[in-house]
């Protein structure tokens, strides 16, 4: 039966579903699947995926009619928030709870959700969540407050510098700089002063890249797992590179 949907209707929906996906921090191989199953649910008959690092491409068919475009993504953030939305969006889809229309209203309204929390929010939670950690390291009072105001500056500077589009490593190495010597200047305020400098850049540590990478690695999306440990590793050498700088000035 032939889809009652046009192709490159069809086509520009899936692109845009995976799109999203890719942009909020999903995996190659849960992203190809969403792409597919939003192929299919609206009529298509084959669909094959191509994804990379910065782009995602399908080719769909029905019968003897085929249709293949790519697009841009350029940005590989995390919001699992809308990775749910899509999930429950597509599983309405598939059970023909939305009508194509209906699915395309929804889908815009999941699109244009604020994507983040506001960044003065971020900065502050992030410096009290390496407080923490300075916590369970065995830190005093003194250290967790150091920590965490050492860690809550050096998000902010992380922030300036990638609204600036400056690359991971040059954030990853200014950021983890600020942090460890404010931290570093203040350590003589507490009796463990180890477990400050520890926690005080672990906010720049590229968790979501470094578990996507294996995940894609584990499902044989090799290039696109080492182009993500690649990128995890390059912020790494930048936190290395500005904590060495720290230390070597504050002498320890």
């Amino acid at each position: 039966m032939k889809p009652n949907y046009p192709l490159p209707k069809i086509l520009t929906f899936a692109l845009q579903v995976g799109l999203l996906a890719h942009q909020s921090g999903a995996s190659t191989h849960r992203t190809s699947l969403l792409i597919q199953r939003t192929a299919k649910a609206l009529g298509a008959a084959r669909v094959e995926v191509i994804i990379s690092s910065t782009n995602i491409g399908a080719t769909i068919e029905w019968g003897d009619e085929r249709e293949t475009g790519f697009r841009k993504a350029p940005h590989m953030g995390a919001n699992f928030a809308l990775l749910t939305s899509l999930n429950q969006w597509l599983v309405d889809l598939e059970q023909d709870e939305l009508d194509p229309v209906r699915a395309q209203l929804a889908l815009d309204t999941i699109a244009q959700r604020a994507i983040h929390y506001p960044r003065w929010l971020i900065t502050v939670l992030v410096g009290l969540s390496c407080g923490a950690f300075a916590a369970l390291f065995g830190g005093d009072v003194a250290a967790i407050l150091i920590t965490t105001l050492g860690s809550t500056l050096g998000m902010a500077l992380r922030f300036y510098l990638v609204l600036r589009h400056f690359k991971p490593s040059v954030f990853a190495t200014a950021a983890s700089f600020v942090a460890l010597l404010f931290v570093g200047v203040l350590r003589h305020f507490t009796a463990t002063p180890d477990a400050a400098l520890a926690a005080s850049v672990l906010f720049l540590i590229p968790g979501v890249p470094l578990i996507n990478g294996a995940a894609d690695l584990l499902n044989g999306n090799y290039l696109n797992g080492m182009v993500r440990f690649t990128m995890s590793a390059v912020i790494v050498f930048g936190i290395a590179v500005g904590v060495s700088l720290a230390l070597r000035i504050l002498g320890i």
